[in-house]
């Protein structure tokens, strides 16, 4: 299997603490849709932000590697990183104003994301746009006058010019009514379609995470418990894995 990403071993801690994260060993194919899920504090946006070189002291990697298309990042430097997110590797967060610059319209970040990848700016921008089913009208805005769906979406148009290898998608349809957030999954499909990109997504809700992948990984007090496809957690040897089949089962009952 040839690997978009390879983590083994990935241990976390705070300090001098316990492992936070504690041994995480994975891996995704190019072009494959995983879902990394868990009850919250289970760990699994830690791992979002281990994997994209983000954690801060006193958090630290104590042990393990991650393989971004073969290549061992986690003792790049911090201007290393720089070059590596984006292109090979692309976050998009579960509060997306995190990711957008405030004082500028969406025009000057799209034009700027075009630049960077080396994309003809217009039309590269006008078709990112479209595959995302925004309105060409959001460039003239700054991002505080667009909704969280919205927002979520220029992030995912971004990613469709740059075409990163691996995408992570860390909760991105929290807070979202249900429309914004088939919109947001849709979005997300079809920019791995377009891109071939493996996509890695982080959330709590399988009935969100079956709209874009099969495979799951489940996340438990920092340690993975199980992977497996989504049909066959109600019958995993995990407790952690079986609540929650149990619990998505149970809301679409409900709806």
């Amino acid at each position: 299997m040839v690997t978009a990403l390879s983590v083994q071993g990935l241990s976390v801690a705070l300090g001098q603490a316990p492992p936070l994260l504690d041994q995480l060993s994975f891996d995704l194919a190019r072009g494959e849709r995983v879902g990394l899920v868990g009850a919250s504090g289970s760990g699994k946006s830690l791992t979002a932000a281990a994997l994209c070189g983000l954690l801060r002291p006193p958090l630290r990697v104590i042990h393990g590697s991650v393989q971004i298309d073969g290549e061992q990042v986690l003792d790049l430097t911090p201007k290393a990183w720089r070059k590596v997110r984006g292109r090979q590797i692309f976050q998009i967060f579960q509060s997306p104003s995190t990711a957008l610059t405030p004082g500028r319209r969406i025009q000057y970040q799209l034009v700027e994301t075009a630049r960077l990848a080396g994309a003809e700016g217009p039309a590269a921008i006008a078709s990112a746009l479209d595959a995302v089913s925004l309105p060409p009208w959001v460039v003239d805005f700054f991002p505080y006058q667009l909704s969280g769906g919205m927002k979520q979406r220029v992030l995912i148009a971004m990613a469709l010019i740059l075409r990163p290898r691996l995408l992570i998608a860390d909760e991105p349809t929290t807070g979202l009514d249900v429309l914004t957030e088939h919109e947001v999954l849709t979005a997300l499909n079809r920019m791995a379609d377009e891109t071939g990109a493996a996509l890695l997504f982080v959330s709590h809700d399988l009935r969100a995470v079956q709209e874009v992948a099969n495979r799951v990984l489940v996340m438990d007090q920092g340690q993975l418990v199980d992977d497996a496809p989504i049909s066959h957690l109600s019958a995993s040897k995990s407790p952690a894995a079986r609540a929650l089949a149990a619990a998505a089962q149970a809301l679409q009952g409900i709806c």
